[in-house]
């Protein structure tokens, strides 16, 4: 299983899993001629997206680092996107929102950019939570979890 890191995001993904999980989404999500028509949030533009590679095998002694191979493996947007990722660029600090919010009700979204996003994929759970030592109670933990996840 290769693993991608998004070095502004510090999210590691599972190729593997993530094929497969947009693969049932797709079985499973109606056609488009059976919703209603309406325009949907287009996706941020390749030059906007963060920079992606595979990480190295194994353990890695610092979760915060960049974690590359050597020498390094870049992913492409292409490939991203051929695994189901998507990216969206928001601008978080245009709206108010709580520093956490587990669970959150995303029908509490201001920005319509998101609240679209959200009808457009059907999403109708959400936590907001603010990485940081002093928002973020076990933050050490948290930060692990987050790599693992």
């Amino acid at each position: 299983w290769e693993r991608v890191l998004f070095h502004q995001q510090f999210q590691r993904i599972d190729s593997k899993t993530m094929a497969e999980e947009t693969k049932q989404t797709d079985e499973t999500t109606p056609s488009p001629t059976t919703k209603k028509q309406k325009t949907m949030v287009e996706q941020s533009p390749d030059s906007e997206w963060p920079a992606a590679w595979l990480m190295p095998d194994g353990d890695c002694e610092n979760q915060k680092a960049k974690n590359m191979r050597e020498p390094n493996v870049p992913v492409t947007v292409a490939e991203l996107k051929d695994i189901g990722i998507c990216y969206w660029k928001l601008d978080a600090s245009a709206y108010d929102y709580p520093a956490i919010s587990v669970p959150w009700d995303p029908k509490d979204a201001v920005d319509p950019k998101l609240a679209q996003i959200r009808d457009d994929r059907g999403y109708s759970y959400a936590d907001i939570i603010t990485v940081h030592p002093e928002k973020l109670p076990s933050y050490d933990d948290k930060v692990k979890a987050f790599f693992e996840e």
